[in-house]
């Protein structure tokens, strides 16, 4: 065998498609994952010796807002994500039709993290937090939003709006139908913000498309996806079951635990994990970033299996990203993330003004973006 780039040893892998756990020899060459054999000798420039750690495709945080400079919630995705162990990104409609230019070229060209995103409705996309962003599907740019989805087939994953009361408020009722039309004339997924929706959330759930995605599902304002009766509306169920896709997209304000708790009784669990980080909630205890909310969701009870799948596979699957991203496929693109669990205890307060601590924290120790480690913890031995 040549010489290969990385070898990493002594770790428990997590498969999150094959849903096992075990311990094996990874290695990396020319950026791919490359297939071992420990019957002989294995020659590589780097080793890492992962003793007493996970390794796992690497993270995606599927919902976050890096358009810095461009938008007031932008943040810096390299500086801020890698060392929490997010290997790739997915930019939740920061940017619409007339500043795309700006953002491919400022963010997405120019990150180590691979950046996808979604294309908001809004030709301004979302650029402060302080009003919302004009959704009238009167002022759709079609065939701008076509030209993005030609030149940027790569990253650019679907449409995305903001399905909020306070945001639709003003315009006729049928945003939603005008946007799955636009959607449907794109050829394209779309991702529906449903915080605090302007209508029951089972008229939402019955109107997507097999493919589209729901995010900030387990939000507690207005109509939510638990009845009268604390069980989960047979409508999502029914959506699930026809396709629809649904994130945390947890944030500050977007998740509240009278819904988390019983959704996960009633066995509805996240298809995706993900933060909707933006500058303000970063580092702070409402949200943090990817690893408290991973830790969260293991907290109330998720299996560490089920947790990672959320925030690798699963996102990578439902976003179709490129190059083997968010898997264990030979020759895909060597992006993982080293972590470990241990005794933690964490204190998380949300803007409903629940509270919530937990005992165990996923800690990240290594990440590798394209066979390189680009960070790696302090407590991780040298």
């Amino acid at each position: 065998m040549a010489q290969l780039d990385l070898v990493i040893e002594n770790g428990r892998i997590i498969d999150p498609e094959a849903k096992t756990i075990e311990q094996r020899t990874l290695g990396i060459s020319k950026g791919k994952l490359i297939r071992v054999s420990t019957d002989e000798p294995i020659e590589a420039r780097e080793r890492i010796d992962a003793t007493g750690c996970y390794i796992s495709p690497g993270w995606i945080d599927s919902h976050v807002h890096v358009f810095k400079d461009g938008t007031e919630p932008g943040f810096a995705a390299d500086l801020a994500l890698i060392p929490m162990g997010v290997t790739a990104a997915i930019d939740g409609g920061s940017s619409g039709t007339g500043n795309w230019a700006s953002f491919k070229r400022e963010i997405v060209d120019r990150s180590i993290i691979p950046i996808f995103y979604s294309v908001n409705v809004s030709r301004s996309g979302q650029i402060t937090e302080f009003y919302p962003e004009n959704v009238d599907p009167a002022a759709y740019d079609v065939e701008a939003l076509r030209t993005i989805f030609m030149e940027d087939a790569e990253h650019a994953r679907g449409l995305k709006l903001r399905y909020g009361a306070e945001v639709v408020a003003g315009f006729s009722d049928n945003v939603l139908d005008k946007a799955l039309a636009l959607a449907d004339e794109l050829g394209c997924s779309i991702t529906v913000h449903v915080t605090n929706p302007p209508c029951p959330m089972e008229e939402i759930v019955e109107k997507m498309r097999p493919g589209d995605l729901l995010c900030h599902i387990y939000q507690g304002k207005g109509s939510t996806i638990i009845d009268d009766d604390g069980q989960v509306k047979r409508a999502v169920f029914e959506a699930r079951e026809r396709g629809v896709y649904f994130d945390s997209a947890d944030a500050r304000i977007n998740h509240c635990y009278h819904v988390i708790r019983p959704a996960i009784k009633g066995g509805f669990l996240p298809d995706i994990i993900s933060t909707d980080m933006t500058k303000n909630g970063l580092f702070h205890n409402m949200c943090w970033g990817l690893p408290v909310v991973l830790s969260k969701w293991l907290n109330l009870g998720v299996s560490l299996l089920d947790v990672i799948a959320a925030c690798t596979v699963n996102p990578a699957a439902i976003h179709r990203l490129s190059d083997g991203i968010g898997t264990w496929k030979e020759q895909a693109r060597a992006n993982l993330t080293i972590f470990r669990v241990e005794k933690h205890p964490f204190h998380l307060q949300n803007r409903m003004g629940e509270s919530f601590d937990g005992t165990q924290m996923i800690l990240p120790q290594v990440t590798i973006i394209n066979g390189i480690v680009r960070w790696k913890s302090l407590s991780f031995p040298f």
